[in-house]
């Protein structure tokens, strides 16, 4: 297989623009439980990791739906939830994130942490990310031109998931920024960095550990902290795998959806033009169909952990399984014409962006009003923001990313 066509290659969603369509498109046709062979010569950016064994690709809606119901069968303990093989030090580091845990323990962990995202307490949080929505496009309005990725996309799930988590204001730029190199792992020129930044953010999450124990209060690093999993406090692995994957999955993602939206906007103007015709009627479901149309997180790992088979194609015990968000968003057996972008979907909510199953996102619905808030900002008050200039896209197989994006627009009087 050429390396053109292996999604172990970092480069191949740049190359594409995105996700590659056309060869999911090819494979949910004739070959929906695909095998992607390692890739010889093939180094994993990551220390501990490597492609000595090929995967299983999952392209059609309901297989990936099923296997993500059905974690006794389809573990994301087992071997993790990235698809590397993973040396035993990486793969304990894993098993410790709340995405690797064993089902009774991601469980518990859940319930832990969940307070926050359920509907009461966020309701009360939702005037303050209505603040932090407004001021951040007060703070570009005005200059007719930023750069749309760091400048406004970025600033609002990180003070959001810093708040939530606990972090002092003091801090809130390092996280950032380590979160930021932490998602960077497959850029060669940034690979130190990259490695480097889970264990400076785990540091963070150790002295933030200790002020929660003397300080208690209602973040979820305090519930974590003071918290029990079958009578027995979470160690400090645990509490900061947990810090490191929001560090980075709560903001890239929710970053990433809100530069999509006006990049989808800008190149599909008859959808723009109705959705400003009605901003409050059109906006819930322009948000989901973003989510289906460019989903920001490209895919994770299961492990079979008996013989088994997915659409007639038989799994052996023990083969890694890669399940394809972007492909199944765009199953035809789901959605109707499903390359083209329509914001009056009927079905948009049922996609897959946020996962399925027991490892569904626990921040969508937090996801869904921050997005919503900074959204109908930028639209109510620029509204015609528009790339301006060549965009960049992350070099990475996890994430289907813009890093830069230039925008410009009537300036705000």
């Amino acid at each position: 297989m050429p390396l053109a066509t292996n999604l172990i290659d970092p480069a191949l969603i740049p190359a594409c623009g995105g996700p590659p369509h056309e060869l999911f498109d090819s494979w949910r046709e004739k070959d929906p439980v695909h095998w992607n062979p390692p890739e010889d010569g093939y180094e994993s950016p990551m220390p501990g990791a490597s492609m000595s064994r090929g995967f299983w690709v999952l392209t059609r809606y309901q297989d990936i739906v099923d296997v993500s119901r059905h974690q006794e069968l389809f573990s994301s303990h087992e071997g993790g939830p990235i698809i590397w093989d993973l040396e035993p030090p990486q793969l304990a580091m894993q098993r410790a994130n709340i995405m690797g845990m064993e089902p009774a323990n991601h469980m518990a962990v859940k319930k832990l942490v969940m307070p926050p995202f359920a509907p009461g307490e966020l309701a009360a949080f939702h005037p303050e990310i209505d603040r932090v929505a407004r001021s951040i496009v007060d703070s570009v309005a005005g200059a007719g031109k930023c750069e749309f990725v760091f400048d406004v996309a970025s600033r609002l799930p990180v003070y959001t998931f810093c708040k939530l988590l606990g972090v002092p204001d003091r801090l809130r730029e390092t996280v950032f920024m380590l979160g930021n190199q932490a998602a960077d792992t497959e850029n060669p020129a940034r690979a130190d960095r990259a490695n480097s930044a889970p264990l400076a953010l785990m540091e963070v999450a150790r002295e933030l550990a200790e002020e929660k124990m003397a300080n208690p209060d209602a973040s979820m690093m305090s519930r974590l902290v003071h918290g029990e999993v079958d009578g027995e406090k979470l160690d400090e692995t645990n509490i900061g795998m947990f810090f490191v994957t929001l560090s980075i999955a709560g903001h890239e993602t929710t970053r990433g959806t809100a530069v999509h939206f006006v990049r989808l906007m800008h190149e599909h103007p008859d959808q723009y033009e109705l959705l400003r015709s009605d901003v409050d009627r059109y906006m819930p479901n322009a948000i989901e169909e973003v989510l289906r149309h460019s989903p920001p997180v490209v895919k994770f790992r299961r492990t079979a952990m008996a013989d088994t088979e997915i659409g007639g194609q038989k799994i052996a015990k023990g083969d890694k399984i890669y399940l394809s968000y972007p492909a199944a968003n765009r199953d035809p057996d789901m959605f109707a014409d499903p390359h083209r972008f329509d914001i009056t979907r009927a079905n948009a909510t049922r996609h897959l962006a946020f996962g399925s199953g027991p490892h569904f996102c626990l921040g969508a619905r937090l996801a869904r009003y921050q997005l919503s808030a900074l959204l109908k900002e930028i639209v109510t008050r620029i509204p015609d923001i528009r790339p301006d200039g060549e965009l960049e896209m992350l070099r990475s197989i996890w994430f289907n990313a813009i890093t830069r994006m230039p925008v410009m627009y009537t300036p705000e009087a």
